[in-house]
């Protein structure tokens, strides 16, 4: 056993059963470097025990020449019970990220794979890709989800991942119409499918996906409710769905001047089809409503952020966050308050602005 300086691990080499004539075959198990030595050779006692059992009861499977991207790919494979988007997004990873040659993993053999690899792989994402550590969290969370599946069918003793420092997540930090602004985009909207899309999101909460989902026959015109029974999404190719757990079936009631918005929008079409905004795809919508947003000098307020405007009126209404987050499909209040905390903070900065003027006359 020996304490490895690159990554800082303990590692020990145990021989592995091999027929006659086959070479040699070793297995590095790994202990972490904080360890005193002793403390590291009880942890390896224990691991060359827990492999030696499973390899008397022909448990224990040999990676071989496994690569991630065949780990991937397997595991991509072995789960299609997951949510149709889910997959898209998993095998997004798998060929976008860990397969390409420069700059992905997907080449790195299992049983090379250390928590520097990963840790290295991170860094690179973030610095040469410029992806978000939110984003490259997540992309963690699928890897640590693959190599979990190799261990739970014996192809690797551990999981290496367990051992790797994700990055921090970055606070959440919306940019979120005033109400100034909302009213004006709206405004200049007037009977349009912008209007249409502005209402859904700004004022019942709607995402994109619900926005695009929604049919005419989900409006109950005479009780005043609509009810999310679909969402319309797009990956690699445009998706319909059904919603979240937490958001299936969710009814709601409508304003007044909202329903009347969606009847003057659908007396206008020459021919009604079955979705509201059956006039354009979610992607090439959002497209759309960038442009718009910039038109009106809205940089970087998007179709979803208006769902986040929503949810700051009912704040300032006084709405009960329980109420709040059903309205807006929110399964976890923290989601909501994530949110009111980003309004409250503008809010306050806002009066320190105010006061400085006044004592700078």
């Amino acid at each position: 056993m020996y304490k490895r300086k690159k990554d800082n691990l303990w590692v020990h080499a145990i021989d592995l059963p091999k027929r006659k004539g086959e070479p040699r075959k070793r297995k590095n198990l790994y202990a972490d470097g904080n360890l005193t030595e002793t403390q590291a050779e009880k942890v390896m006692k224990s691991k060359r025990l827990e492999l030696e059992y499973q390899i008397d009861n022909s448990l224990y499977r040999n990676p071989g020449g496994a690569t991630i991207k065949d780990l991937a790919e397997e595991y991509n494979e072995h789960h299609t019970d997951l949510a149709v988007t889910t997959q898209a997004l998993h095998k997004m990873y798998a060929d976008k990220h860990i397969a390409p040659k420069i700059g992905g993993i997907g080449h790195i053999k299992l049983k090379d794979a250390t928590p520097a690899t990963f840790e290295k792989f991170y860094h690179t994402k973030m610095d040469v890709d410029k992806l978000s550590p939110n984003t490259v969290i997540k992309l963690h969370s699928f890897l640590h989800a693959c190599f979990k599946y190799a261990a739970v069918n014996s192809m690797i003793l551990i999981n290496p991942l367990d051992a790797v420092k994700r990055p921090k997540k970055v606070k959440y930090n919306p940019r979120i119409p005033t109400d100034t602004e909302f009213l004006d985009l709206l405004n200049a909207s007037h009977g349009t499918i912008d209007e249409v899309a502005i209402v859904l999101a700004g004022v019942l909460s709607l995402c994109r996906g619900e926005i695009f989902g929604l049919k005419w026959s989900d409006i109950d015109w005479d009780k005043q409710r609509i009810t999310i029974n679909e969402t319309y999404v797009h990956w690699d190719k445009n998706i319909r769905k059904d919603p979240k757990a937490d958001a299936r079936n969710r009814s709601m009631y409508v304003p007044q001047f909202v329903l009347d918005i969606l009847k003057k929008y659908r007396a206008s079409l020459k021919v009604v089809q079955t979705y509201v905004c059956q006039a354009y795809l979610p992607d090439a919508y959002g497209k759309h409503f960038k442009k718009l947003a910039e038109k009106h000098k809205l940089y970087g307020v998007t179709l979803h952020k208006l769902r986040h405007y929503n949810a700051i009126i009912m704040m300032q209404l006084g709405v009960p966050d329980k109420v709040a987050a059903g309205r807006t499909g929110h399964s976890q209040l923290s989601t909501l308050q994530e949110v009111y905390q980003h309004a409250t903070l503008a809010a306050d900065k806002m009066a320190s602005d105010k006061i400085a003027g006044f004592f700078a006359k």
